[in-house]
């Protein structure tokens, strides 16, 4: 039997654009702080976190709230486009009337993982900051903060 490794890439600081669109056709344009093989997260306002989440909880019905993203992907020669379908990982409080939102990909159309992998290997010389990978759900206290 044949094993196959994956390859963890370190989240990168960087900005990118973002259209996220929640499953009620709410769209909301963001900038990515930073990025990495499993998610992004970025940051906004109370308000525009409860209008993409649930009254700011981020499961609804048992699952995960679900987004569509396109985000875009600097490159030299042209910005690519990807779509993915995410679940939001995490929302925290960063000042009273401020949040940030960590997203993690589920999906993605065509060769958009290919096409990140690409943008964070050509990024990883650049890497000023390294955080760690977006937390895990612990609790049920940790899912509406």
């Amino acid at each position: 039997m044949m094993t196959m490794k994956k390859k963890i890439y370190p989240r990168i600081s960087t900005q990118l654009s973002a259209v996220i669109t929640s499953e009620e056709g709410i769209r909301l344009k963001v900038v990515a702080m930073d990025a990495s093989q499993y998610g992004f997260s970025f940051q906004c306002s109370t308000l525009q976190r409860n209008s993409l989440t649930p009254g700011g909880c981020f499961v609804h019905n048992g699952r995960p709230v679900e987004l569509d993203v396109l985000l875009e992907l600097p490159f030299p020669e042209r910005n690519k486009q990807i779509k993915t379908r995410c679940h939001v990982a995490f929302s925290r409080r960063v000042a009273s009337d401020k949040c940030e939102l960590g997203i993690r990909y589920e999906d993605f159309e065509g060769d958009g993982y290919k096409d990140l992998i690409t943008f964070i290997e050509s990024n990883l010389n650049n890497v000023s900051t390294l955080k760690m990978p977006l937390p895990q759900i612990v609790n049920q206290a940790q899912l509406c903060a």
